[in-house]
């Protein structure tokens, strides 16, 4: 298992504890999980930071990763990460997500899996990302983000607690509801990655998966819904 390390200078060492076990934590679950639909594949990861979901996912396998960023600031981050073999098959954009994801679709290029990390808040309509995903007719979508703890489709308002990187100041979040009814109505199989497999112990650092309130960070996989064999 590849672990990254994203601990800050001057954390006392509790903190690094609670850093090291979320970055692999989030990595058994959003990347290890999936290595037999990763290996040999081709990965476009939205949401790429300043690339080290790139390695992750080149670590577990992947041929090809195209990483999507909107943060130049993270993306020029890139460079300064150590090359340990891995750089040439990794391609990480300045760019608006959707706005990649269409112009790939547009040029008729085709990627097995498709990880989308924090990017789903915002104006841009579910459906649209989802209909966008599938016509880059990928195998597996990974998501990860932060969900309004409801069933209906709905989009709640979120105002960030601290400062993120390129966040306005009140985001709109999609509730479970709506991932459920976009994935439906987008032709995707939805299943709800299960955290509280983790036990008690194993949660460190991880709090925003298991907080109580009408938002809760959380993660899901889609397929291609699979159509009835016909007779």
């Amino acid at each position: 298992m590849t672990i990254h390390d994203y601990t800050p200078a001057g954390f006392f060492e509790n903190d690094i504890n609670m850093m090291a076990n979320r970055v692999q934590a989030r990595h058994a679950m959003l990347v290890d999980a999936f290595r037999h639909v990763i290996a040999d594949s081709s990965v476009l990861l939205l949401g790429a930071e300043d690339g080290r979901w790139c390695y992750s996912f080149a670590a577990a396998g992947a041929l090809q990763v195209v990483g999507v960023e909107p943060c130049s600031e993270l993306v020029e981050r890139f460079v300064r990460l150590p090359d340990v073999g891995m750089r040439e098959r990794i391609d990480l954009r300045n760019a608006a997500p959707i706005r990649e994801m269409r112009a790939e679709a547009r040029a008729g290029r085709r990627y097995d899996v498709i990880a989308a990390f924090d990017v789903l808040e915002g104006p841009v309509t579910l459906h649209d990302w989802f209909s966008v995903s599938a016509a880059l007719k990928p195998r597996l979508v990974v998501g990860d983000g932060l969900f309004a703890v409801s069933e209906e489709p709905i989009m709640a308002l979120e105002k960030p607690r601290r400062p993120t990187h390129g966040a306005a100041a009140t985001r709109l979040i999609p509730s479970r509801g709506a991932i459920e009814m976009a994935a439906r109505d987008t032709g995707f199989e939805l299943d709800w990655i299960d955290w509280t497999r983790l036990s008690d112990d194993a949660r460190l650092g991880l709090s925003d998966y298991y907080q109580s309130g009408p938002m809760r960070r959380g993660s899901f996989a889609l397929m291609p819904r699979r159509e009835p064999t016909q007779r």
